[in-house]
């Protein structure tokens, strides 16, 4: 009996390890995916919750919308790039952007952006 509670307790312990990595992975591929979004844009404004920019005369936000950061356009839909936040941020810090994130599982990623 006691054998079995404590796999199970090693098992839970390893099932959160393996989400704890699973969510750093997203961040960086969310990473990778803004910097590929923004290259060649035309940044229109940075706020605390959300980054406008324009790409062919369509301007497109990044924010947070529940536990999805979505990247939406202002005619409508939106497309979601990063799931299971708890909290998001953008921070302008003169030439270069800091995006942090909170997720539900209490992990947090940060990352920099600078500006063309």
């Amino acid at each position: 009996m006691i054998l079995t509670i404590t796999l199970i307790i090693r098992r839970a312990d390893q099932v959160d390890q393996y989400l704890q990595r699973k969510d750093q992975k997203e961040w960086l591929i969310f990473l990778t995916q803004f910097e590929n979004e923004v290259a060649g844009s035309t940044l229109l404004d940075i706020q605390s919750r959300q980054f406008c920019y324009v790409i062919e005369n369509k301007t497109y936000i990044i924010e947070q919308y529940q536990s999805v950061i979505r990247k939406r356009q202002v005619a409508g839909g939106h497309q979601p790039m990063l799931m299971n936040v708890s909290e998001f941020s953008f921070e302008e810090k003169g030439n270069e952007v800091i995006l942090e994130v909170k997720f539900e599982n209490g992990e947090r990623g940060y990352g920099k952006w600078t500006k063309p």
